[in-house]
């Protein structure tokens, strides 16, 4: 866990782009299919129809060298292919971080050409694939001492990324943004938050420390257009929780997820909603305490239906709620044994979805799945 130290830099960082010459490297990775076997790890859709899968082939705990794949679809995952990616690694959770600052674990694309890997090195693709750049945004971030991006999300022409710049110093992250057609990266102001929560809805975005301090008090900065952020005092209702998530249905309605694990996967939660783009929140209800937190989504522009996934020894599931908290039905995750992560849940559509299940190195099922029923019922989808 982060300490509250925070530290003044320049608004502007240096922004080194080094090539990496794949083009040749891309030809080759689109002229495959991907095979059934593919084990995705992070993903991102554009629409219901199009999005890019980050995953391995053949990985596992022993085979901890796993090249980073990505595949694309444009029908909704009826037909697969990969596209070009650099020549890196996935992360691998259970090595050590300090060996792997170059690799890579999740992705996002703001559109079929502009492109994002990241988690915790960060590369770009403005041509689909066929070209890509690691980028280092300098500033007080340090690779070698498992420093680096930690989230980020593309919408309404802006690029953000949450950065980690040395977790042994406890240090506390930053965002960074740059304009989705370009590699001018930018620290955000001087903000910084222990333990970043970040969530986007066109322009606005919501910047937030999840860890609480006397009564669970934090704050919450929110920009309307991208540019002008306002800091806004946050309190969950208990002692001792923490923001485990930030969903915004809109630019003005967004919903905020608090959590306090009490042991044995029960986490007492409850569920904010903001109707003014987060100056101030109140309290909607609590959800089922039953599993750890692993996911939070609501669908756009419809804020009363919410889902919260949720991972347990034994099986995992999502809580959904169809009437904005008020009462919470729970929806199977197909495929699990249970205990794997959920990761990537987000809704593109008033209707769909899409998730992954586990991981490269985990083990057991590493799916995609999506919803086609507002997160009602979800299926698998074959690679």
């Amino acid at each position: 866990m982060h300490s509250r130290i925070t530290r003044t830099m320049c608004a502007v960082a240096a922004v080194a782009l080094i090539s990496l010459g794949l083009a040749g490297a891309a030809s080759t990775a689109e002229a495959a299919g991907v095979p059934a076997g593919f084990q995705p790890m992070s993903a991102s859709f554009q629409s219901p129809s199009s999005g890019f899968v980050l995953g391995g082939v053949g990985c596992t705990h022993v085979n901890q060298a796993c090249r980073a794949r990505l595949a694309a679809t444009t029908d909704g995952g009826a037909h697969w292919r990969f596209v070009g990616t650099p020549n890196v690694l996935l992360f691998y959770g259970a090595g050590n971080v300090l060996t792997q600052a170059s690799r890579v674990s999740g992705v996002v694309f703001a559109s079929r050409q502009d492109g994002w890997l990241y988690g915790p090195g960060l590369y770009a693709t403005h041509d689909g694939g066929a070209h890509w750049q690691r980028i280092s945004l300098g500033g007080n971030i340090v690779p070698s001492r498992g420093g680096g991006v930690t989230a980020m999300a593309a919408s309404a022409g802006t690029t953000w990324a949450v950065v980690d710049p040395d977790p042994f110093r406890g240090l506390a992250d930053e965002l960074y943004r740059s304009p989705v057609g370009t590699n001018a990266w930018a620290r955000v102001g001087t903000m910084t938050a222990a333990n970043a929560v970040f969530a986007t809805s066109g322009r606005a975005a919501w910047f937030a420390s999840s860890v609480g301090g006397t009564g669970s008090s934090t704050y919450v900065w929110a920009t309307a257009d991208g540019v002008r952020w306002h800091k806004y005092p946050f309190g969950c209702p208990g002692t001792y929780y923490e923001l485990a998530g930030i969903a915004p249905a809109s630019p003005s309605h967004v919903l905020f997820l608090c959590a306090f694990p009490q042991g044995m996967s029960q986490t007492e939660k409850d569920v904010l909603l903001s109707v003014n783009g987060g100056r101030t929140a109140h309290l909607i209800g609590p959800a089922p305490t039953r599993g750890n937190v692993s996911g939070f989504a609501v669908l756009p522009y419809r804020a009363t239906m919410i889902t919260i996934a949720v991972v347990t020894p034994g099986p995992d599931y999502l809580y959904r709620s169809a009437n904005g908290g008020k009462t919470w039905g729970q929806v199977a995750v197909p495929g699990t044994g249970g205990g794997v992560s959920l990761s990537s849940l987000s809704y593109v559509s008033p209707t769909v979805g899409w998730m992954v299940t586990g991981g490269p190195f985990l083990g057991g099922a590493s799916q995609l799945l999506r919803t086609t029923d507002a997160g009602a019922s979800w299926h698998q989808v074959r690679f």
